[in-house]
């Protein structure tokens, strides 16, 4: 069901209309404006970076979002990750995505931990997270500033043991190219 390719240049412009969309661009910690030439910079500076990793996901042979891991730090064994759902027909198996990345991250790469941000009025990120066994361990209040207000954001992680004591997930494996 879920299949995931190398971000490439092809997909870009796709990537662009889901990451400027409301639906999307209000969760995230920063806000971009419509810009391609910006979009093919960041892109070249992703792709060259060993730190991170980018890929679209489809989902029935639909193109319908993008998840990476980001901030890889192979001597800790840890990175960030995140993703979106950018079809809004397809928003609802987000929370099914996560699990490959998660099998990925901590059987294939052998990671210790993953950890994120996410802003504090995402609740429905929140709860998933929480059912996919990440831990809530601080807040920074006030910490980012978007459309005239200042936001808190709750930092999570989800160590390895905790993933992997959850038999219920287990199944979830997909190739990572």
């Amino acid at each position: 069901m879920i299949k995931l390719v190398r971000l490439q240049e092809e997909h870009l412009e796709k990537v662009m209309v889901w990451r400027v969309s409301p639906e999307v661009t209000r969760y995230m910690v920063t806000d971009i404006e419509y810009n391609m030439d910006k979009q093919y910079q960041w892109f070249n500076r992703v792709t060259k970076d060993d730190t991170c990793r980018y890929w679209v996901i489809f989902y029935q042979n639909t193109l319908i979002g993008l998840i990476n891991i980001a901030d890889i730090d192979y001597a800790h064994r840890r990175c960030s990750a995140g993703y979106y759902i950018g079809e809004k027909d397809y928003r609802q198996i987000g929370a099914m995505v996560l699990p490959y990345l998660y099998n990925y991250v901590f059987k294939t790469m052998k990671f210790r931990k993953i950890y994120g941000e996410v802003l504090a009025g995402n609740k429905n990120i929140l709860y998933i997270h929480k059912m996919h066994g990440f831990r809530e361990v601080g807040v920074y209040r006030d910490h980012i500033f978007k459309g005239g207000l200042f936001y808190d954001v709750v930092l999570i992680e989800l160590l390895a043991e905790s993933w992997l004591s959850q038999a219920k997930y287990q199944r979830y494996v997909t190739e990572f190219p």
